[in-house]
C-alpha cells in the first residue's frame, strides 16, 4: 500500500492544544466553556494580548456574566489563573502549563498507544485538587462535624447556618469560596449575614451545585431582582423540580421567559414588557401555582370574552379558583366546565319550577277567570251585527 503523504498549507497559522486539555478536562466540562478557552488560546498563540470579557461575550453572543462563569471554571480546573486587582477587577489571564499533568498519564496503560478520550477522569493531582462545578459536592472533613443530623437537617433553614459555622465552611471548601467571592462580584457589594445564610443553604441543604447558584444569582440581578428572600425562592422551586445544572436552568428560564411573551400576546399587549405587579402575578401562576403556559394563556382567553379587556386580576381569580378546586391540565377544565353547566342547568329548572305563574302568592291566591277571549270577542261582534 502507498504511503500518503500529509500537506498543510501556511502551517504558522495554527493554534496548539495540550493533548491532557482535550483528554482530560474538555470532556467534563460545558460546551461554552471550551470555546471560551479555545479562543484565548488562540488569541495568545496569534500573538493578541490584550482584549475585554465584554468583546467575548458579544462575539459569542453571551453575558459577560457568562464569560466571567467561563474563566472562573478554567481557573478552577487549573487551565488558567486569573489575576484580580485589589478592587477586585479581572486584570490578567495566565495560561498554566499542562504538561505536567500530562506526563502523569504515562503510567496510564489507557495511553499506551497514544489514544485518546478516555472513559474516566485521569488520577493526576492538578485534576483531583479541583472538583467539577457540576459534580455533587460534599462538605471537607474540616467542615463535617459542624453538620446536623440527618433529621435535624431537613428542617433546618438559612437561618440554622452561624456565621462561625459559614466561616469554617468557607476555609475548607475551595468551590464554597469561589462561590461567594462570586455572588458578591454579581451584587455589587459585600454579603451580609442573611445572604451568606442564605447561600449555604443553597449549597449545602438543597444540594445545589456552585455553578448553578452562581447562574440563579446572576439571572435575578440582571431581571433586577437583588432581594435574597426572591432568589431562594427559586432555589427552592428549582431544587424541588430536580434542576442541578446550568443546562437545566437555562431551559427553565426559556421556558418562564417564553410563558410571560405568551400572556403578554394574549392579552395583546406583546409590544411592550411586563410591569413589575404583572411580573408578579406570573411568576404566581408558574411558579406558585406551578400552572403550564396553556392553562395559563387559557383563563387569559377567558378573561378578554368576560371583561372585554386584559386584567391580570381577573386572570388571576380564575387561575387562583383553578388552584384551589385542583383543576390542572385542559382536561380537567372540561370536567369542571361540564359540571358548573349541570350545576346552571339545574337551577334553571328549579328557578322555573318556581316561577310567578306557578306561585300561590297574595297576587294569585283567588280562582281565576276561565273566559275565553277570543269565544267573547265573536259574540260581542255577532251582538253588534
Amino acid at each position: 500500500m502507498n504511503t500518503i503523504t500529509l500537506h498543510m498549507e501556511n502551517r504558522a497559522d495554527n493554534t496548539a492544544v495540550s493533548n491532557y486539555f482535550i483528554d482530560t478536562l474538555m470532556p467534563q466540562a460545558n460546551g461554552e466553556f471550551v470555546k471560551i478557552y479555545l479562543y484565548l488560546l488562540r488569541c495568545v498563540s496569534a500573538g493578541h494580548i490584550s482584549l475585554s470579557v465584554s468583546e467575548m461575550a458579544d462575539l459569542f453572543n453571551q453575558t459577560e456574566a457568562d464569560i466571567l462563569r467561563g474563566l472562573r471554571y478554567w481557573d478552577k480546573m487549573n487551565a488558567l489563573r486569573l489575576n484580580f486587582s485589589p478592587d477586585g477587577m479581572l486584570t490578567g489571564i495566565s495560561f498554566t502549563d499542562l504538561s505536567a499533568s500530562s506526563a502523569s498519564r504515562g503510567a496510564d496503560p489507557r495511553y499506551a498507544d497514544n489514544s485518546v478520550m478516555p472513559n474516566a477522569i485521569v488520577n493526576s493531582p492538578t485534576v483531583n485538587t479541583a472538583v467539577s462545578a457540576s459534580a455533587p459536592h460534599t462538605m471537607t472533613s474540616a467542615v463535617a462535624p459542624l453538620m446536623e443530623t440527618a433529621a435535624a437537617k431537613e428542617t433546618a433553614g438559612p437561618e440554622s447556618y452561624s456565621m462561625t459555622r459559614i466561616s469554617e465552611f468557607k476555609l475548607g471548601d475551595e468551590n464554597f469560596a469561589m462561590l461567594l467571592f462570586a455572588v458578591e462580584e454579581y451584587m455589587g457589594e459585600p454579603l451580609g449575614s442573611s445572604a451568606l445564610q442564605r447561600i449555604a443553604y443553597f449549597y449545602d441543604t438543597l444540594k445545589l451545585p456552585a455553578d448553578l447558584i452562581e447562574y440563579l444569582v446572576g439571572y435575578c440581578v440582571q431581571k433586577g431582582h437583588k432581594s435574597m428572600r426572591y432568589i431562594e425562592k427559586i432555589a427552592a422551586s428549582w431544587a424541588e423540580a430536580g434542576i442541578t445544572s446550568v443546562k437545566q436552568a437555562k431551559l427553565e428560564t426559556a421556558n418562564h421567559n417564553m410563558t410571560i411573551y405568551s400572556v403578554m400576546n394574549a392579552f395583546g399587549i406583546g409590544s411592550r414588557d411586563p410591569g413589575q405587579r404583572e411580573r408578579e402575578f406570573i411568576t404566581k401562576w408558574t411558579d406558585t401555582y406551578c400552572f403550564d403556559a396553556d392553562m395559563i394563556i387559557e383563563a387569559c382567553n377567558r378573561t378578554l370574552k368576560a371583561t372585554h379587556q386584559p386584567s391580570f386580576e381577573y386572570a388571576d381569580s380564575i387561575l387562583t379558583k383553578w388552584n384551589k378546586a385542583n383543576v390542572k391540565t385542559p382536561e380537567d377544565i372540561r370536567k369542571s366546565d361540564a359540571e358548573y353547566e349541570l350545576l346552571r342547568n339545574q337551577k334553571k329548572a328549579s328557578n322555573a319550577a318556581s316561577a310567578p305563574g306557578t306561585n300561590n302568592n297574595r297576587f294569585h291566591n283567588f280562582h281565576q277567570r276561565d273566559t275565553d277571549i277570543d269565544s267573547l270577542e265573536s259574540a260581542l261582534i255577532s251582538n253588534n251585527s
